[in-house]
């Protein structure tokens, strides 16, 4: 593997790199839903806010975008392989000098850098972003190292792909399916019966703990709040206490992740924004919960910040399963499908792996 401390760095100012090309979406609620990535600054999802349809500008891919501020996601900086539309928060950097997407893969962990000196207090205004300088690796005439970064980057993605694919196919042979000739599964879905159950019922429900941020000590442990994405991961922490649980459901009853559950498999804590569930009738397994998990989800639209799925009416709310000829809830089915459909994913990321990669 080519190494980095080999290697002379030098500041770099990125105005001399890149045109600063900013955000102009300020009104996210007029945008109806379409095919055009929005990107606004956010910490995850590479900025991915959603898909809109006819914004105020299209920019084009093969750039990087930098986040000006934001939901802790000030001063992050992604590649972006597709056209797209930027909120107010984000400015685009376009590239002066031909750049592949390896390099400008490694730019943008370059630029990450900052993330931790921008934030609400301090944005990334156009004047600053004009005085930004990075440290890059460079030539022995000093200039930008574009062919170390690419096959630096490059080499990097090679050896990730062997270890994701190590990973996926470890994971098939643990799950010893092969779906190519199965039914599809709305097929297989619709042909079970299904009937309605009191998740009372079906759970054991089990409440989180309150911890304030100002009084958690960070750690290795996960910290699940009522969070509708990462999943349910709020920070970690070193903490411990009555909630402390694993191989568990995770349903959030307040915050934006109303309803939405996170299967859990890693030992960890929750928020009292969070319940704890465990199956009564079974042993927890992966694939259950997964299953139950969607179930769950689908009351999402009965609760709301006026209807709130409160402990009482979380207990109370009815969910659809699937049920064994005796009309109880049929466990083995969830699972040989839940297992079918992750068999079915692997062997997609599989075919995904065959594809050449784009170096532009």
């Amino acid at each position: 593997m080519m190494r980095l401390d080999d290697r002379e760095w030098k500041p770099v100012s990125i105005s001399n790199l890149f045109t600063f090309v900013r955000g102009r979406e300020n009104n996210m609620a007029i945008l109806e839903d379409g095919d055009t990535p929005l990107i606004s600054a956010r910490s995850v999802n590479n900025g991915l806010k959603g898909f809109v349809n006819t914004p105020k500008k299209i920019i084009a891919g093969n750039c990087i975008t930098l986040n000006n501020d934001g939901d802790g996601g000030a001063g992050l900086a992604y590649y972006q392989p597709a056209d797209m539309a930027l909120d107010t928060h984000v400015t685009a950097l376009v590239p002066k000098v031909e750049m592949s997407m390896y390099t400008m893969l490694f730019i943008s962990e370059c630029l990450s850098k900052l993330h931790g000196f921008f934030g609400h207090g301090l944005s990334i205004s156009n004047p600053r972003a004009q005085k930004i300088r990075i440290l890059l690796p460079v030539t022995d005439e000093g200039e930008p190292d574009y062919q170390f970064m690419d096959e630096y980057m490059s080499e990097l993605m090679v050896a990730k792909r062997k270890q994701y694919r190590a990973y996926i196919e470890n994971r098939l042979r643990s799950l010893g399916l092969d779906i190519s000739n199965e039914e599809g599964y709305s097929k297989v879905l619709k042909s079970k019966q299904w009937l309605s159950f009191r998740i009372d019922t079906i759970f054991n429900i089990l409440p989180g703990k309150r911890l304030v941020a100002a009084d958690s000590t960070p750690g290795d442990r996960p910290f699940i709040g009522a969070l509708d994405n990462s999943n349910g991961v709020a920070r970690f922490v070193s903490d411990k206490n009555e909630s402390l649980d694993k191989n568990v459901l995770g349903v959030n009853y307040n915050g934006n992740g109303m309803v939405i559950g996170f299967y859990h498999p890693y030992e960890c804590i929750f928020s009292d924004d969070v319940k704890r569930f465990h199956l009564k009738d079974r042993e927890d397994d992966p694939f259950v919960l997964l299953f139950m998990k969607t179930a769950i989800l689908m009351q999402k639209q009965k609760f709301g910040y006026l209807y709130k799925f409160n402990a009482d009416r979380m207990a109370h709310t009815s969910i659809m399963l699937p049920v064994t000829d005796a009309g109880q809830p049929d466990y083995d089915f969830m699972e040989s499908f839940g297992r079918k459909m992750m068999s079915n994913k692997y062997s997609q990321y599989l075919s995904f792996l065959a594809l050449p990669a784009t170096t532009n």
